[in-house]
């Protein structure tokens, strides 16, 4: 039987939960919200059944009057504290009205179903009998429903305290047979049997404080309105039980070990919390809706009173030295924007005036409405974390002995100060110094001297420069200097460079004191480069000081020099000349020329070959161009073995030739070539590949070359001509001739240079040496050429003094091979060729 039940409630959400609950419970009965004026409207609620009045907290007396009139059943919900508006409501009704009860109920309790049972006895009274049975039957199939759908347990007694209501949950989480409660047995002996299996623990330890009298008892003793125990199975169950007026108990079994298990991970999370936050150097913050501190937690925070003086104030608040009134602008910007931060550092002075670091990390509170609660996050003393990155920074910008910035810091600032220039239009010079013969110390001195030098060398450009002036030190004895503001003007802006730079140059002359009684001296090479916008990159720049501080080495040291793009543009072609003069000999560039040797008679005798370079691009380039080059690097040497290898193949030629084997070939040789310790091994090896004779091989030594080392030169002299192999002195004269080691050289043959020759008619002197050196050649038994003989007028008098041999223009230029051959065999058979 459907009945419509009129609802009156000030509360909504309690209206729906009600509605929901009777609509499990009586699934026949439909709620309809009504309204207190309506009560007294029979017309309004005529086709409602019956009422449920849930009485305001603020309801007065008077406004229970509308009910004095209602004819259906009602029912009042009440609080424990209005019970008294229970009597006048019940005893005020008017003849006609309907059957009336209320019901109690307490916060926090769910009381539905009780509601429905009282309501359906008010219905039940006021149907007629058969009507009443019926739903009285119906009711009865409804709760039991009702008590098998709900997931707790749930048992009644009578006043007598037996069981007389109970559904299948309790049976579940009790774990009991149905017979076992269908017998209807006490409260007390079903507690009994519980104990005696041992549901309840040794000591009734599976119970908690508040149940352990009672279930001690054996039930015997008043039940506490609340109590949890523990299953044997592991279930926490909470136990409530409630006293009906009738002395009857209501007890339900809810199964409450999710909860716990929920519970017991959060007291275990917050215990892993509090004791990580004790062991943490970290520290743990929250700050209310008004951005105060208002909970500082962690070891940390207990340790630190300067960490516990935040709370109530706001972080910008904190007196800091790194954060500025921007600063502060701008993180209350981001937290206005509700946004996470991370790492705000704060630098503050702490006990005792000494600086400490903390920072700050956090996150929004935001309330289910979308409030701020607030924002919570975590702080850490990164003091030393500080300290590490300053020594970092310290250790990767700035020179670990000197204390001054290092080429990395240098180069930014060099990089600032050419975008500075764009906008000021201005001049900067960098100057770069070296100090002359620093290794000279370290070697008798020791390295620690050296750097006790370097310290104070530091020191002293330091107090020579200005505030705006940066120097560096690049490491060794090298130390770059930055001058900035040199004013709009390039000559005024070189002016102040120069000016500068012989000040520190007088600065770093003056004597050093290193020790007790050790007094030092040292000088400076400087060099220097001036520069404006646009400027050229700062390795271009450091470069360009480079250069300049060696040319001032070149110039004899301490001393300075400015960067010349001419001399660079020098330096530049001949690096470039050494890199296709090392690629000539492999792709085949090099080549002989020979100029004839003859004698008197004008007959052919022999040679002199000269190197030359065929280049791809430059054409023909003569020995002045390279050989230099080549004698300051090892170039010399691989040319000299390519020449040598290249006159003993052509002496090897010549020798299945009748009218040119009896020629003599000259090979000039350098000093490097001459004293490599293998010196020997390669002459003799080039004779033996190319199956030459030594005798038609002579070597032509330079006066320089024979200073070194004297009797090492001879022993290797005399070895090679035990061979055969003639040597012949060139450019006699020019040198610092001794007699005294002219008689002890093996040698065969002595040039007289072409510079007494070329002014022998019109120099005294020079015709005065040259007649002495005939002289001398033939008191010593030496053969003897004249070269650069250009005129008949030189021949004759070179003849007529004694002369036998001959070498110039006169006679020939240097010649490709096959016109030298030609010539030779034209002008007879001779004995004599030299190659360069």
């Amino acid at each position: 039987m459907t009945f419509r039940i009129a609802w009156i409630d000030a509360d909504a959400t309690r209206a729906a939960q009600a509605g929901r609950a009777l609509a499990r419970l009586q699934p026949h009965w439909q709620c309809v919200s009504a309204t207190a004026d309506q009560v007294q409207d029979q017309d309004a609620l005529a086709h409602c059944d019956a009422l449920v009045w849930w009485l305001d907290a603020q309801m007065q007396a008077d406004a229970l009057q509308a009910l004095a009139s209602w004819s259906a059943p009602a029912l009042l919900c009440l609080s424990p504290d209005q019970q008294a508006l229970a009597l006048p409501a019940l005893q005020g009704t008017a003849a006609g009205a309907g059957a009336r009860d209320y019901l109690v109920h307490r916060p926090r309790q769910a009381c539905w179903a009780e509601l429905a049972q009282r309501l359906a006895l008010l219905l039940a009274r006021a149907a007629p009998a058969p009507v009443a049975e019926q739903a009285l039957r119906q009711q009865l199939r409804d709760m039991r429903t009702a008590l098998a759908s709900m997931s707790q347990g749930v048992l009644q007694t009578d006043d007598q305290g037996r069981i007389i209501v109970f559904n299948e949950r309790v049976l579940e989480l009790l774990e009991l047979e149905r017979e076992q409660v269908a017998c209807r047995p006490t409260l007390a002996e079903l507690t009994a049997v519980q104990s005696g299996r041992g549901d309840f623990g040794q000591q009734t330890g599976w119970v908690d404080e508040r149940g352990r009298d009672y279930v001690g008892s054996l039930g015997t003793k008043a039940s506490p309105e609340l109590y949890w125990r523990t299953t044997r199975g592991g279930r926490t169950l909470e136990v409530r039980t409630k006293t009906l007026d009738s002395g009857a108990l209501v007890r339900t079994f809810a199964d409450v070990s999710d909860f716990v298990r929920v519970q017991t991970e959060l007291k275990r999370s917050e215990a892993r919390f509090r004791s990580l936050s004790d062991l943490s150097s970290d520290w743990y913050w929250e700050q209310d809706a008004q951005l105060r501190f208002t909970d500082i937690t962690g070891a940390m925070a207990q340790q630190d009173e300067r960490l516990r003086s935040l709370l109530g104030r706001h972080s910008w608040e904190i007196r800091t030295l790194n954060m500025s009134e921007q600063d502060w602008a701008a993180h209350r910007a981001q937290l206005a924007r509700r946004e996470s931060f991370r790492d705000l550092e704060l630098r503050r002075v702490g006990l005792h005036g000494r600086d400490y670091w903390i920072a700050l990390s956090g996150v929004p509170i935001v309330a289910e409405d979308g409030s701020l609660l607030g924002y919570r996050g975590v702080g850490r003393n990164i003091t030393e974390r500080k300290r590490v990155e300053g020594e970092v920074e310290r250790l990767a910008f700035y020179d670990p002995l000197t204390g001054l910035p290092n080429r990395r810091l240098f180069l930014d600032r060099l990089r600032r100060a050419c975008l500075a220039l764009q906008r000021s239009q201005g001049h900067a010079a960098v100057l770069f110094i070296d100090l002359d013969n620093f290794k000279d110390l370290n070697d008798t001195r020791g390295h620690d001297m050296g750097d006790h030098l370097l310290m104070l060398v530091s020191q002293r450009l330091t107090a020579c420069l200005r505030a705006c002036d940066t120097v560096a030190r690049f490491g060794g004895d090298e130390f770059v200097v930055l001058l900035e503001q040199l004013g709009p003007s390039w000559d005024t802006a070189r002016a102040h460079a120069e000016k500068l730079a012989h000040k520190i140059a007088a600065s770093l002359t003056q004597p050093y004191t290193l020790g007790p009684q050790m007094e030092h001296h040292s000088t400076p090479s400087i060099g220097v480069t001036v520069f404006g916008h646009p400027c050229a990159s700062t390795q271009e720049l450091l470069k360009q000081a480079d250069f300049a501080m060696y040319e001032a080495k070149a110039a004899g040291r301490n001393t300075v020099r400015f960067f010349d793009p001419t001399v660079l543009a020098a330096r530049s072609e001949r690096n470039q000349l050494e890199v296709e003069l090392r690629q000539a000999l492999a792709r085949g560039e090099m080549a002989l020329a020979y100029q004839p040797v003859v004698d008197a008679q004008g007959r052919v005798t022999g040679a002199e070959a000269l190197l030359r370079w065929n280049h791809p691009t430059r054409g023909l380039v003569l020995p002045g161009a390279f050989i230099a080059l080549a004698e300051s690097s090892d170039l010399i040497i691989a040319l000299g073995r390519w020449v040598l290898h290249t006159a003993c193949a052509q002496l090897a030629a010549w020798a299945g030739e009748v009218h040119l084997q009896h020629l003599v070939l000259s090979v000039n040789v350098s000093a490097r070539q001459f004293h490599r310790d293998d010196f020997v091994e390669q002459v003799l090896e080039a004779l033996h590949q190319a199956g030459a004779s030594p005798r038609q091989l002579r070597l032509e030594l330079t006066e320089s070359t024979l200073l070194t080392d004297t009797e090492l030169t001879i022993a290797r002299m005399q070895e090679l001509c035990r061979t055969g192999v003639r040597f012949s002195l060139d450019d006699f004269g020019t040198g610092y001739s001794s007699l005294s080691y002219l008689k002890r050289l093996p040698l065969d043959q002595l040039k007289i240079d072409r510079s007494f020759v070329r002014d022998v008619l019109v120099d005294a002197n020079d015709a005065a040496i040259v007649r002495t050196i005939i002289a001398l050649a033939r008191s010593l038994d030496l053969g003897l050429v004249a070269e650069g003989v250009e005129t008949r007028g030189q021949l004759a008098f070179l003849c007529e003094h004694g002369c036998q041999a001959f070498q110039g223009y006169l006679f020939g230029k240097p010649m490709a091979l096959a016109l030298f051959e030609q010539a030779a065999v034209q002008l007879g058979a001779g004995t004599a060729l030299v190659a360069r």
